[in-house]
């Protein structure tokens, strides 16, 4: 609201009070002074009318009709009553039709004249002629026989001359208020002028312009002095804002380019700032300002944190925050509120899990095969076996040697794959011969089972061949541990538009669909006693997903207890035409 509008409007109601009060004040002696005036006239008309019904002199001897005749001359109501309450007659009733009117003997005028009290002056409003009377009453005589007169006098000219006086007080309010609106604004019109300058100021230092300040001649001689302040005040200003629009984009710059989550909360616990990596971490969009931290983090233990950081010390806690694990220390300001830091644990926690899952399975796939061969070089050295036992002791250490030496090999592969040690050398590789090869060194190693041993499809895959050649040599192994003589192995290449699908098929004894998901990982077998027999290590799938992945493919499995075991994967593909 404008000063002209407050300043009218105070004006305003000022001069409402003063009338109001000035009304109030002549209404009530006005008002007491005329119904003093009304009283009296009712009096000395009730005291000259008592004569005339006494001696009946010029009236009906009917009382009803006595009453309208001296309703009619006095202007009045006229009513006759009998000292019972029945009422004789009344001027104020058509007719004088007076047989269904009520008992009058509680009415307070009727009741007082009764009791002596001719004094007594009621003002009620009255249903029987349908306005407000100023009643006096009497009791004397008609025809010889007691009654009360009582006179009815209309107080509405009274009225009539109440509305004409709030009537004359409101016409003269709207001409104060008229005058006042007609002063201020030509009081406003000047200092207006002065102060539109000022307001152009003021948009301007709100769009960032610090130039336009007003000049002495656009404003009052008043003003000149606030001004000049304003001047004064606008170049510190801008000294100090552009000091600090500088500190302010090199803090957030620097809370921003920090790997740990940030986020300042006030002390009723709301967003003050936060960084992209504490949005990140949480899983937030971009939070409204001074939004409640409670409303924007969904875990209830981290948010019961968060809020309680305001308000008391606490230690650093790690919480688990969907697939994360954030470590989350909070420091308390003394101003209030607190800074709540964010380090996200995930990768950390993964290394340190896969470390003891690695641990724990190399130890004791090393265990069984040092065992077994401690087990019969101790024999073969306490005693003489015979000979065809000791061949069978030296054979079974031979075995375990060749099956640490595999593990080790694996091992080996596996943690130059996981370092990155092991890059990719991509050329052109003809699937079908790389399959091919590698069955012919299968054999030749030894012989695999009487197998019958397939190649479909004869595409060229961009890729590294010593990846391939594992690939199939560890597939092959795969298979052939589980595929009874007289079984199936097929190798499949298809091509899926940029891509090659390559599938490795057999009908062995397949795999339960539930262990499907984790045949991929280091050391799991789907039945670990058998594994041990057949002399896997745990690692050739491992190997596989790993040396698949490097290339830019993928690798799945398709199988079923009983029905065989599809593992497939994909390959870039080279178009030879």
């Amino acid at each position: 609201m404008s000063l002209r509008s407050r300043y009218l409007l105070l004006s305003v109601a000022v001069l409402a009070a003063a009338l109001v009060t000035a009304g109030i004040l002549a209404s009530v002696s006005l008002r007491s002074a005329a119904l003093e005036r009304e009283e009296d006239q009712v009096a000395h008309l009730l005291r000259i009318t008592e004569p005339t019904v006494v001696d009946g002199v010029g009236l009906s001897p009917d009382p009803a009709a006595a009453a309208l005749e001296l309703g009619e001359r006095l202007g009045l109501r006229v009513t006759l009553v009998a000292l019972d309450g029945t009422v004789l007659g009344d001027s104020g009733v058509p007719g004088g039709d007076v047989a269904g009117m009520p008992n009058h003997a509680g009415r307070p005028e009727v009741h007082a004249a009764i009791e002596g009290d001719s004094e007594d002056r009621t003002r009620r409003f009255s249903d029987t002629v349908g306005q407000e009377l100023l009643y006096a009453a009497v009791v004397t005589t008609f025809q010889g026989a007691p009654v009360v007169l009582r006179l009815g006098l209309p107080v509405e000219p009274l009225i009539i001359v109440y509305r004409g006086y709030w009537f004359t007080l409101a016409f003269l309010g709207m001409g104060g208020v008229a005058l006042l609106v007609v002063g201020s604004g030509l009081l406003n019109r000047s200092f207006r002028r002065s102060m539109v300058h000022f307001e152009r100021t003021a948009a301007a230092l709100e769009d960032g312009d610090l130039d336009p300040v007003p000049a002495p001649e656009q404003l009052l001689p008043e003003m000149w002095a606030a001004q000049g302040a304003l001047r004064r005040a606008v170049a510190e200003f801008g000294t100090r804002m552009r000091s600090l629009e500088g500190e302010r984009a090199e803090v957030l710059a620097l809370v921003d380019s920090i790997a740990e989550g940030v986020i300042a909360l006030t002390e009723d616990a709301r967003v003050f700032r936060i960084n992209r990596a504490a949005a990140d971490l949480l899983d937030l969009a971009e939070p409204d300002p001074f939004a409640p931290i409670g409303t924007l983090v969904r875990d209830p233990a981290l948010r019961d944190y968060l809020e309680e950081s305001v308000i008391l010390p606490l230690p650093p806690r790690e919480f688990p925050v969907g697939s994360r694990h954030l470590r989350v220390s909070a420091h308390l300001l003394e101003d209030g509120g607190s800074v709540i830091t964010f380090l996200d644990m995930t990768d950390l926690r993964k290394m340190e899990k896969i470390r003891r899952d690695f641990v724990a399975n190399a130890s004791h796939e090393l265990k069984t095969p040092l065992t077994s061969m401690r087990g019969f070089a101790e024999t073969l050295l306490e005693g003489d076996p015979p000979e065809d036992l000791r061949r069978e002791f030296l054979s079974s250490i031979r075995k375990n040697t060749l099956r640490l030496q595999n593990l080790v090999d694996d091992l080996l592969d596996l943690s130059r794959l996981e370092s990155g040690a092991w890059t990719v050398v991509e050329e052109e590789v003809e699937l079908r011969r790389v399959a091919l090869e590698v069955w012919e060194e299968i054999r030749a190693g030894g012989g695999p089972p009487a197998v019958e041993f397939s190649v479909r499809g004869d595409e060229v895959a961009l890729a590294d061949s010593r990846a391939i050649h594992q690939i199939f040599r560890n597939l092959f192994d795969n298979a052939l541990r589980y595929t009874p003589e007289g079984g199936r192995l097929e190798v499949s290449v298809t091509p899926e538009g940029p891509e090659l699908r390559v599938a490795v098929t057999d009908n062995g004894v397949g795999i339960p669909s539930a262990a499907l998901p984790r045949i991929f990982e280091r050391f799991y077998r789907v039945d670990p006693g058998r594994d041990r027999t057949a002399g896997g290590t745990g690692l050739g799938l491992a190997i596989v997903r790993h040396l698949v992945h490097s290339m830019g493919g993928e690798v799945g499995a398709e199988s079923g207890l009983g029905e065989g075991t599809t593992i497939h994967f994909t390959l870039p593909r080279v178009d030879l035409e």
